[in-house]
């Protein structure tokens, strides 16, 4: 129940994420896409909503205790500081690179297009047949529901076929360049092609995030090679459409609604479910701060991937590797996600998350500079796909807890751009050879 107190912190701590917000869109001369004044305008919107819910659908939310305010706002002044750092020293020693960027001349090969989408629909029948096979197991009646439970609360192992996505992605990223570059009718059927594939993987995956990788990718990417600028108002639409996404397949795969309800029915129990995925996170660290935190100083949970990597090759035998998927608690809506900085936090402190999210400021300052300075598909890729991270650190850490999709990206990628370069030297030996 909020008092008098509580409601006089939540109004210091919104306006001073707003005076925050307007001071870095004011300092990175008003690039909403830059990723200090997006990480400060996403605690900002989260923490102005967290306060609407708490009067509105979400009345018996708690309020947030100062220290917690505290977590989240001093974490938004590191990553700002070390996005500030990180440009102030680009911008020495690179003088008006930013300002007058290139236009990007890498060349895309037509045929590595072709090659990459085929596979990506030749992959679709084996993935499916795959979430079938793991859908059956679940023994439920809906096979988005069934599939989901197995895959989230299950040992459902995808195999082979959890590539897929990744690929993809990349392979959406760089049709969408082409077309960014050149508008045409074969890239625009190219690119729609790529958008359903990359779509329909992330549906049979059952996870709705999966939809944010896609649309922070569209984003970074637009904003790259796009000829039109990012505003407020533009960015605010596109949250509006995703979260108008979100509310959907959640009604679909049964979390929040069910497609056995007419549209009405469902508004009510779809905004409720939407509105505790964007602001039960705050509650939920609040409380694991408050009741259950025990610091372990092991990153048993912020480098969980490396430590399952040293016992996979026998390098460790006595640590134990600790679950994604958290715990649910009920506060008292149910969640089982606590913020991007729980892990951190839970392994080495306050101080340690503070840390992180300094040197991830300077992270991603330094792919966006990189990224507008070439142009080029690795550097925009890059940026366009680190937005995702960014965008859901309100909800929970997908930069050190999903390093392996990380590597996975890194290699097709790479991939994607060792092939580019070969088709496109054999064009122009061909040419040469043609010419004489």
């Amino acid at each position: 129940m909020y008092h008098f107190e509580n409601i006089l912190a939540a109004f210091i701590f919104i306006i001073a994420h707003g005076l925050l917000f307007f001071f870095n869109y004011k300092i990175f001369e008003k690039r909403i896409m830059q990723p200090a004044v997006l990480f400060s305008l996403l605690w900002f919107i989260i923490l102005l909503l967290h306060f609407i819910f708490s009067f509105t659908i979400l009345n018996e939310l708690p309020p947030l205790s100062i220290s917690t305010y505290l977590i989240f706002f001093v974490g938004v002044i590191t990553f700002s500081l070390g996005a500030f750092l990180q440009t102030f020293a680009w911008q020495k020693k690179n003088i008006n690179k930013i300002k007058s960027a290139p236009v990007s001349t890498e060349e895309i090969s037509t045929y590595l297009k072709y090659i990459l989408l085929i596979l990506a629909i030749i992959g679709l029948p084996f993935f499916i047949k795959k979430m079938y096979q793991i859908f059956i197991a679940s023994n439920l009646d809906n096979f988005l529901v069934g599939l989901r439970t197995e895959i989230s609360y299950g040992d459902a192992d995808l195999g082979i076929v959890k590539y897929f996505f990744a690929f993809s992605l990349v392979t959406y990223a760089f049709i969408l360049q082409s077309y960014l570059k050149q508008k045409n009718l074969l890239n625009t059927i190219l690119l729609i092609l790529s958008f359903l594939v990359a779509l329909t993987y992330a549906i049979f995956t059952t996870g709705r995030l999966l939809f944010l990788f896609i649309l922070a990718v569209y984003l970074g990417m637009k904003f790259i090679h796009g000829k039109t600028s990012f505003t407020i108002k533009r960015t605010l639409i596109f949250v509006v459409f995703f979260i108008t996404v979100f509310m959907i397949f959640g009604v679909i795969y049964g979390k929040g609604g069910s497609t056995e309800s007419n549209a009405v029915e469902n508004i009510i129990p779809a905004t409720q479910s939407t509105a505790i995925y964007l602001v039960s996170p705050l509650n939920a660290l609040q409380y694991q701060l408050h009741d259950q935190l025990q610091i372990n100083y092991n990153g048993s949970y912020s480098l969980r991937f490396f430590i399952k990597l040293a016992k996979s090759f026998n390098l460790i035998s006595n640590r134990e590797v600790k679950e994604v998927v958290q715990p649910f608690v009920f506060i008292p809506y149910p969640t089982n996600v606590y913020t991007g900085y729980s892990a951190y936090i839970k392994d080495f402190g306050k101080l340690y998350a503070w840390v992180i999210y300094f040197f991830l400021g300077m992270f991603h300052s330094y792919l966006y500079n990189k990224a507008i300075e070439k142009k080029n598909f690795r550097n925009s890729f890059w940026y366009s796909l680190m937005l995702f991270p960014l965008i859901v650190s309100f909800f929970d850490d997908q930069y050190f807890s999903a390093i392996s999709i990380w590597i996975q990206f890194a290699v097709f990628i790479e991939i994607t751009i060792l092939l580019n370069k070969l088709f496109l030297l054999k064009k122009y030996k061909q040419i040469q050879f043609s010419g004489k």
